[in-house]
């Protein structure tokens, strides 16, 4: 890789994070040269938590030593940093989500705590922050849910456990990536605090949560790293704080009381975008990382904030950059964000002024989607431009997303219009080019109609691409019209237009063969959407 794609990566991120991302690696390696091991037997007594019901996860346990984690079943050998089914996998087995399975039985819950127990220090990632916040939520949980069914030898033994890997996180919170990781640990940091009830837990949780939930979420309620689905996920994650305060004792810690405000109006206002990006059949939009089957389904979180007594209506959609447009035969979400949070484009997509399509309910116009986070060809792909629905410069990317999670140069956005039924914009993801792209939407009752221009004077090749739902059927294709059986596409101003064979994703590990119309232009190129079916 080259110094100036480091360059501009690394130029973006907060002080705190390039000094902790030193600051960490020269631990690790001190405590490797000392031969120092982590220390599991550090004690202190939970506390159950009566909390009110909480949402069951979905059913990755199969029996027989089978788990199934991102539509990929695998038998567990024992060993709970397995490589094989690729990072992701792994790290959803440590997370131990399948606890509080439907089907998971108080003596099989314990009898895979007690496993991994056991085997902690031979796990290689069992320290990683990231999963000591998800299983230590989860342990919290099935501990409160069956503790009068536990002896108190099998509670000494996980509560030693869990308090000892509280204080690896305690120290090692994820200072060096932020965003949702360092959120989720100041939110297990919560949980912690109010089981054991340790006020160095409380203040360190209180501190991250608080300055975070301020910052992650935006003035319309979004999450902003901009995923619908990690939205939802953070969203949970939210409602299973307030739970956790809404029944434990207010005068146990300084500042429980306002905190648990803070966590009900983010809850609302994290609802109310919800309801304002959700598709009408009651699906969330696929937009940069998402794919469906991770957070829980939006009935079941709508059922938990019921269940919590938090009020909300439908939100505005403002600062998050998208729109969401719904005519009688039609909805469109229509993307005028910046990539996300500048520190952190780890689950950012170049998809600069994407949008999304539906007809009728169905899908038209889609998001090649996420099926993976390993690294290779189709990670890549899927972040590119050339995955969403925009128009590419000469065949680069608009932001230049790279690796797994890396973004350097990217493009910024200025919105020129934003009305109900006009919406324009223009970024500057190709001025190293001298190139500027601008895109009008123009949003009627009977079509519906995207005006791409590229200003710029050097020569360049101008292509926009248009991704068809899976199950579309072309009907009929000449040089300037594509007929589907949900409607017609009509294009102006194009040199060439041809469909080319793709897969997208609905989920992950899961691809579904599709057509793309790539549609080759100048300076400007006009789509007519109608015909509506």
């Amino acid at each position: 890789m080259s110094f100036l794609l480091y360059y501009h990566t690394l130029k973006y991120l907060k002080g705190e994070q390039l000094f902790f991302q030193v600051y960490y690696k020269v631990c690790t390696k001190v405590r490797r040269l000392l031969s120092r091991k982590e220390n599991y037997t550090c004690y202190r007594q939970g506390n159950p938590v009566p909390f009110n019901d909480f949402p069951r996860k979905y059913t990755a346990y199969q029996g027989d030593e089978i788990f199934c984690f991102l539509n990929q079943s695998h038998r567990f050998d024992g060993a709970w940093d397995d490589r094989s089914q690729g990072d992701l996998w792994r790290y959803n087995l440590n997370y131990m989500d399948f606890l509080l399975q439907p089907s998971m039985g108080v003596q099989e819950g314990l009898a895979w705590i007690e496993r991994y127990i056991g085997c902690i220090e031979d796990n290689t990632i069992a320290t990683d922050p990231y999963p000591i916040s998800l299983r230590g939520i989860n342990w919290i949980k099935f501990i409160s849910l069956h503790y009068d069914k536990l002896n108190p030898e099998q509670l000494k033994a996980i509560d030693t456990s869990l308090y000892s890997q509280y204080r690896i996180l305690e120290r090692r919170t994820e200072r060096h990536l932020l965003a949702n990781h360092y959120l989720e640990n100041g939110f297990s940091l919560l949980f912690a605090a109010v089981y054991f009830q340790d006020e160095v837990f409380w203040e360190k949780a209180r501190r991250i949560v608080v300055a975070q939930l301020e910052e992650q979420v935006l003035s319309d309620g979004a999450h902003y790293e901009l995923s619908p689905m990690y939205h939802c996920v953070i969203l949970e994650r939210l409602l299973d704080c307030y739970n956790l305060l809404s029944v434990s004792d207010n005068t146990m810690f300084d500042g429980m009381e306002p905190l648990r405000h803070l966590l009900h109006d983010k809850a609302v206002a994290m609802l109310s975008w919800m309801e304002a990006i959700v598709w009408a059949d009651d699906t969330l939009p696929l937009l940069n990382d998402a794919a469906n089957g991770v957070a829980l389904p939006l009935a079941v979180l709508r059922e938990y904030a019921k269940r919590l007594h938090v009020e909300w209506g439908k939100g505005a959609l403002g600062e998050s950059g998208y729109r969401h447009v719904a005519q009688t035969r039609y909805e469109a979400i229509i993307d005028m964000a910046p990539l996300g949070v500048h520190y952190n484009l780890g689950h950012a997509h170049a998809d600069t002024s994407t949008f999304l399509l539906r007809v009728s309910g169905c899908p038209l116009l889609v998001d090649t989607g996420t099926s993976t986070y390993n690294a290779g060809s189709r990670r890549n792909y899927e972040r590119s431009t050339r995955a969403h629905n925009v128009v590419v410069i000469d065949g680069e990317d608009s932001s230049k997303v790279w690796g797994v999670f890396r973004c350097a140069q990217r493009a910024q956005v200025v919105i020129e219009n934003d009305s109900l039924d006009k919406y324009a914009m223009r970024h500057d993801g190709y001025i190293d080019k001298q190139i500027l792209c601008r895109r009008r939407f123009l949003c009627k009752e009977d079509s519906f109609e995207i005006v791409d221009r590229v200003e710029g004077t050097a020569p360049y090749e101008a292509v926009a691409y248009f991704h068809l739902a899976p199950d579309l059927k072309v009907v009929e294709m000449d040089s300037c019209r594509v007929v589907t059986d949900r409607a017609v596409l009509t294009f102006e101003g194009q040199h060439s237009l041809q469909l080319e064979q793709l897969e997208v994703a609905m989920e992950y590990n899961c691809l579904q063969k599709s057509q793309c119309i790539r549609v080759a232009f100048s300076d400007m190129l006009r789509t007519i959407i109608d015909g509506f079916k």
